[in-house]
């Protein structure tokens, strides 16, 4: 009790902020605004390690000063909103500095907006422990804020001194362990490690300084601890055991996690069926796993340690390019990916497939390759662009076959054409009935012939993009009018009702003539698969900021698959059912294909829709109006 009410003595006259400032080891307090943590002080350390210029980043949000450091922002704010104490190792980029460290850094929440950072290069953590002394132990103030559990123990085991830390790892209060014999807080295993190490660094006896060991806290619950240990004898009470204690369960599980995943992953390298090699930074294979013998056919004691520019077995057309993509990975690429030849052991020549990526190992950059085997799919690529370079070369012969076909044919035809006229004209009341029929049926023939000639020549200029439209302002409920009037013959002699549902004036920009042509060609496959005493609707309406003309018929229907092949290229469907004499099944298979590519130049859209077979069948045509019509 006295001794508790004199250190109250001492410890009010301290001047903490100077304790701070002089604590060995960087310390930086990161304070809460708001939502981010921005920089408010460090200590001497800091200081030092950073030259100096730490002053500059002093009200530096973390977001900035760590914007390429993701895990360490995670961390902080990890810290602080979770009151959660972390720790871990990390490799640690100085940017004042320009220094690579390997740090043990610790957060911890002080409360109520407060993360205190401490960094340990733990590199030299071996030369600082050797150098602790009793001058550290002295500054109780220091020791209290070390995130290390701190004792001493007398030669009997008994703690006379623990720090807070040790307090907390051990789940107990400081009166409860003062006093206490060191190995009443170990498990059986543990103690009589301790014990031996204890017996013979207190003969003298060199025995390492650190090791691990369990101890059991409070609640029964069982802690993996590292101790680094000193023998001293200059201290009050004779021979003292000084000892820095870290808690290292969570450490253990991550390396426990991380050993057996390195096997699960060495498996994998060993037993994958592609080939896998490690570079290093030169270029130079350190590893590659069983598979690159089988690939390359050379053992792996031939291939370790060789640089790939010396590799002969690439093919010397690839070199430079490889030579060229590792030159840019070192510039910081991540992956890349190329298709090159090589040679086997044996003199075959292979196409492989080679993807690299940069990887870390052990805080250090490897390049890593996977080959596959791709000669046969190369073979099938190269198959495939002969075939598609013929099949280039059928289609440009046909369509200047049907280019030169449909002109060659126009001549013949108009001298038909005009004979055929001049005798039904000329000669009409002279020509008998017969031989009157006669020239009637060549006069249709010819003028059906006529329509397949100009629905090639129409196909001529869609390939080749030389369908141009002359687009103007029309009433396309007055041309729907006129072209039904025009083909109300062939109504009447199919005996089919139409009706017209039309506004009386909706304007729109359109190709005068084709859109014609795209009207005839729907109400006349209409009509063909109509039966009589049916009835076919044309109906018109607007639709937002298009206008929708649909033609809907009572006839035969279509299928599905009927409905996926009318709009292609010579898609005439051929229907030859016992109950479907009243089709008419002439028809070169392009009206459709015709009227759909002359809609879809106008920006509008066609579609067919049908219930099925004898269901009837609808056809939509949608064209956007570029200005609203009152």
């Amino acid at each position: 009790m006295i001794f508790k009410e004199k250190f109250s003595l001492i410890t009010s006259k301290i001047d903490y902020r100077s304790i701070f400032k002089l604590i060995p080891t960087p310390i930086y307090l990161w304070q809460k605004v708001d939502d981010e943590l921005v920089l408010i002080n460090f200590n001497n350390a800091a200081k030092e390690i950073t030259d100096g210029k730490i002053k500059s980043f002093l009200g530096i949000k973390a977001s900035e000063l760590h914007k390429e450091q993701p895990q360490i922002l995670e961390e902080l704010y990890q810290c602080m909103n979770e009151h959660k104490y972390i720790s871990r190792e990390m490799l640690y980029h100085y940017q004042s500095t320009n220094q690579d460290k390997v740090l043990f850094v610790i957060y911890d929440f002080i409360p109520p907006n407060l993360v205190l950072v401490h960094t340990k290069d733990i590199t030299e953590q071996k030369t600082i422990e050797e150098k602790l002394r009793e001058n550290e132990i002295r500054y109780r103030t220091i020791v209290e804020n070390s995130h290390d559990g701190i004792l001493i123990v007398d030669d009997n085991y008994k703690f006379t001194y623990i720090n807070n830390t040790l307090c907390k790892i051990l789940g107990y209060s400081y009166d409860e362990i003062v006093g206490q014999d060191f190995r009443n807080f170990l498990d059986e295993k543990s103690r009589k490690l301790v014990g031996d190490r204890y017996v013979r660094r207190q003969r003298g006896e060199k025995v390492p300084p650190r090791y691990e060991f369990n101890v059991i806290r409070s609640n029964g619950e069982k802690r993996r601890v590292e101790i680094i240990s000193t023998v001293n004898t200059e201290l009050s009470g004779g021979i003292k055991t000084i000892a820095q204690i870290l808690d290292i369960t969570e450490r253990k599980k991550i390396e426990k996690k991380l050993k057996n995943s390195e096997k699960k992953f060495r498996r994998i390298f060993e037993d994958s069926p592609f080939s896998i090699v490690l570079f290093d930074l030169n270029g130079t294979i350190v590893d590659c796993n069983p598979a690159t013998e089988k690939y390359s056919g050379h053992k792996k004691d031939e291939l370790l340690g060789k640089n790939f520019r010396d590799l002969s077995f690439i093919h010397p057309d690839y070199s430079p390019l490889l030579i060229n993509l590792f030159n840019r990975f070192l510039k910081g690429e991540k992956t890349y990916n190329i298709d090159l030849q090589m040679y086997k052991k044996n003199g075959d020549l292979v196409w492989i497939d080679l993807q690299a990526s940069r990887i870390k190992l052990n805080g250090k950059i490897f390049f890593q390759t996977m080959i596959h085997d791709i000669t046969k799919r190369k073979k099938a690529d190269l198959l495939v662009r002969e075939q598609i370079r013929r099949l280039k070369e059928i289609t440009q012969i046909q369509k200047e076959f049907i280019t030169r076909a449909s002109h060659e044919l126009k001549t013949p035809l108009m001298s038909i054409s005009g004979a055929s006229e001049f005798l039904i004209d000329v000669y009409n009341d002279k020509i008998d009935k017969n031989a009157l029929e006669m020239l009637e049926i060549i006069d249709r023939n010819k003028k059906r012939l006529e329509y397949l000639i100009n629905n090639l020549l129409d196909i001529t200029r869609m390939d080749n993009n030389k369908l141009k439209l002359n687009r103007q302002s029309y009433n396309i409920c007055e041309i729907i009018r006129d072209i039904s009037n025009e083909m109300m013959y062939l109504f009447k002699k199919r005996k089919i009702n139409l009706e017209l549902e039309l506004p009386l004036s909706i304007m729109v920009q359109v190709d005068k003539i084709r859109f014609e042509q795209v009207v005839t060609n729907l109400l006349s496959n209409a009509i063909k698969n109509t039966p009589p005493n049916n009835q076919i609707n044309i109906l018109v309406r607007h639709k937002g900021k298009s206008v929708e003309m649909s033609i809907n018929d009572t006839g035969i229907g279509l299928t599905n698959e009927e409905i996926n092949k009318i709009f292609t290229k010579f898609g005439k469907i051929e229907r030859f059912d016992k109950d479907l004499e009243f089709l008419d099944i002439q028809g070169s298979g392009l009206g459709l294909y015709i009227s759909k590519e002359i809609i879809e130049l106008h920006g509008g859209h066609i579609s067919a829709e049908s219930a099925g077979r004898n269901m009837g069948a609808k056809f939509t045509v949608e064209l956007p109006i570029n200005k609203p019509i009152s």
